[in-house]
């Protein structure tokens, strides 16, 4: 456990010279920075890169890292949302659910993802990302598998909180590798790439769900085969990856020596280093004390509000439109694709628009989704196509939490740090995903009134606290602009950003980190 850097290592004056950047390299080794161990010392870090090989570098990345996180990623969905599937083939009937024992299934994963995130994040920063992520697919396939063998409710809710507490480390494991490979201006295009397989979920497992609900003959029912077949497959994936998922460039078989050095010299812009494995107290109170943290937590709640809303009972609310359960796994379908378009343009547009406005391009992407949300609530029950494309809009909120991704990755330092907000900011994903099904009472199907109110306020929560965040950190970079220019930083060499870069700073203590908003 490490203690706070002195004061002058974070706020004095630094010299450029030799014997100070060897010193430097030579801490930070002894205290666990991964990126650091690729460099004899500072000097042999390089000014500049090409261009052209950095252009290739990047290509590479793309090809040996987004495609796990992608499928991964669309694993874990279907995963989750195998039990709206299941719902719509027979589960509550033949398992004999009443009251609010199916909306417990939905939020008790939650419970377990809840309950889990902080240990996973801590063995996230002690050991190897993928190889912990591996692992954890691969069990919980398995877990996925036993759920189809279940015949009460109390067999499914352990079965469904053991998945959640495998599950936990998913999504921070992606924004981790994300944050290990990509600049901070990079990252919200692969963010959105592997967010867009949300969408690609909705429409394959609506697929896929249609396709096992078409087992008309089986020893089973068609249920219990959802389970089963969705959990073999991610067993299967969770095997692969665990021999050619490399954590960082530090790890990849795959990159030579050069590469390797150039993927981490690249990275120094970002403020962040690559990964220290050090457990630091300091930091671990900073982040709890920082608002932004804060903010980030309200993101979290806010949006998935909604998203455990739409994952538990999206199947539910489209068969209340009046269609049987064959054409609704079908109708999720185009809700799917709508997703893919939304996230991939709002990365796109944010990385076009001056600065990179991603709250306000996140808030752009709420307003349709509020739209959405209202028509179902106006709407008369007799106008289901009109309801049916309301529920359409909502999809596009989904683009906004892949943003909200994007600001947690891009705006923390400091590794400790860095997994504390990872872990409160997916504590509150799963607060949302718990009040989301609760929100949707049995007695009010198939129309739902109270839970659609709730996604309205999720909506509206989200857009405030967006602007509210915005200029928070609007705010926090003119103060370090004005602390560059009361210290004599403001013309800072090389050497001395490079030397800085690489030590595992918060993002409050590292005087040339900049905020992204």
């Amino acid at each position: 456990m490490a203690d706070k850097p002195t004061g002058e290592h974070v706020e004095g004056n630094i010299e450029s010279s030799k014997e100070f950047m060897e010193e430097i390299a030579k801490h930070e080794t002894v205290n666990g920075d991964i990126g650091m161990n690729m460099f004899e010392d500072f000097h042999d870090l390089a000014a500049t890169i090409d261009p052209k090989a950095e252009a290739r570098l990047v290509r590479k990345i793309d090809m040996y890292i987004i495609p796990f996180i992608c499928i991964t990623y669309l694993v874990t969905y279907i995963d989750k949302a195998t039990l709206g599937y299941a719902a719509i083939f027979g589960l509550s009937k033949d398992v004999g659910l009443h009251g609010t024992q199916y909306s417990w299934l939905g939020s008790i994963f939650y419970f377990g993802y809840m309950f889990f995130e902080y240990p996973t994040s801590y063995a996230m920063q002690r050991w190897s990302v993928a190889k912990w992520l591996s692992i954890n697919v691969f069990i919980w396939g398995g877990v996925c598998m036993a759920l189809g063998g279940c015949n009460n409710f109390e067999a499914l809710a352990a079965l469904r909180f053991i998945l959640g507490m495998l599950e936990s480390c998913s999504t921070p494991a992606y924004l981790l590798l994300t944050s290990m490979w990509y600049k901070v201006e990079e990252q919200p295009i692969r963010i959105g790439y592997w967010s867009t397989f949300l969408g690609l979920a909705n429409s394959f497992g609506g697929l896929l769900a249609y396709g096992i609900g078409n087992i008309k003959n089986g020893a089973l029912d068609t249920w219990r085969y959802q389970f089963i077949i969705v959990g073999a497959v991610s067993a299967a994936w969770g095997f692969l990856m665990f021999f050619f998922l490399a954590e960082s460039p530090v790890s990849a078989s795959w990159l030579s020596k050069s590469e390797k050095k150039m993927a981490v010299e690249r990275l120094r812009g970002n403020q962040t280093g690559v990964k220290n494995i050090t457990f630091k107290t300091y930091q671990l109170v900073e982040a709890l004390t920082d608002p932004k943290t804060w903010f980030l937590f309200m993101f979290g709640v806010s949006t998935q509000v909604v998203n455990g809303a739409v994952s538990n009972f999206g199947s539910l609310i489209i068969k209340g439109f009046g269609y049987s359960s064959l054409v609704t796994t079908l109708l999720q379908i185009p809700y799917g694709a709508i997703i893919i378009v939304a996230v991939l343009s709002a990365m796109y547009l944010q990385r076009w628009l001056p600065g990179q406005k991603r709250c306000v391009v996140a808030g752009l992407y709420v307003l349709p989704a509020l739209a959405g949300v209202a028509g179902l609530t106006a709407l008369p029950t007799t106008h289901r196509h009109a309801r049916l494309a309301c529920y359409y809009l909502t999809a596009l909120y989904t683009a906004s939490f892949a943003m909200c991704m994007s600001l947690v990755t891009a705006n923390v330092g400091g590794s400790t740090k860095r997994t504390t907000v990872n872990a409160l900011f997916f504590i509150s994903y799963c607060a949302g995903n718990i009040i989301g099904p609760f929100a949707f009472k049995s007695n009010e199907a198939p129309t739902y009134r109270s839970g659609i109110i709730a996604v309205l306020v999720g909506y509206c929560v989200e857009i405030v606290v967006l602007v509210l965040f915005a200029v928070y950190l609007a705010w926090c970079n003119k103060k370090k602009e004005q602390h560059l220019v009361d210290t004599g930083k403001v013309n800072a060499s090389y050497e001395e950003q490079a030397v800085t870069a690489f030590r595992d700073l918060t993002d409050i203590e590292n005087p040339f980190f900049r905020y992204t908003y």
